[in-house]
């Protein structure tokens, strides 16, 4: 048996509806926005309770990594390597690597790479503009084997109504 398409028809009845449905739409927008404001502004005194909590702690922290900063530099002699494991941590010294490269000179230091041939060392990103492509004829189109396909997209707007003074 084959299947039949069961015609579906609109719920709304006439114009008249569909700008009720405009209306309603337009009401549960400005319902959502006074809710995400009150969301906001609770969030907003919450961090602000959380971060007066917060601060003591973070200063205490603070206090003691300069603490155990100036313990271990004035007893570097007695760590095993260059750390020592402690029952609550480790500590110890890491060798770390830094590029230093004064700002303006980057751009020389690019050009200086690229002359010497050395462009994997030099970031490049690329990307269609699909808006300016949109707006290119059709034959350069063709020759990168793109096309524009047209469509017709439902859309709506809500306006506040009209009031006569």
């Amino acid at each position: 048996m084959a299947r039949k398409r069961v015609p579906i028809s609109p719920v709304l009845n006439d114009w008249n509806a569909v700008d009720s449905a405009l209306c309603e739409i337009r009401e549960c927008q400005h319902s959502m926005t006074e809710l995400g404001v009150e969301r906001d502004r609770r969030i907003d005194s919450i961090k602000e309770e959380y971060a007066g909590k917060l601060l003591p702690f973070q200063n205490r922290i603070k206090c003691l990594e300069a603490d155990v900063r100036a313990y271990v530099d004035a007893h570097r002699a007695e760590l095993a390597g260059k750390s020592r494991t402690l029952n609550f941590g480790v500590v110890g010294y890491r060798l770390s690597h830094k590029l230093m490269l004064p700002a303006g000179k980057v751009a020389e230091a690019i050009a200086t790479l690229k002359a010497l041939g050395r462009t994997e060392l030099v970031k490049t990103t690329e990307a269609l503009d699909r808006e300016a492509l949109k707006r290119q004829p059709a034959e350069l189109l063709d020759q990168i084997g793109a096309y524009i396909r047209p469509s017709d997209e439902f859309y709506y707007s809500v306006d506040d109504p009209k009031v006569d003074v």
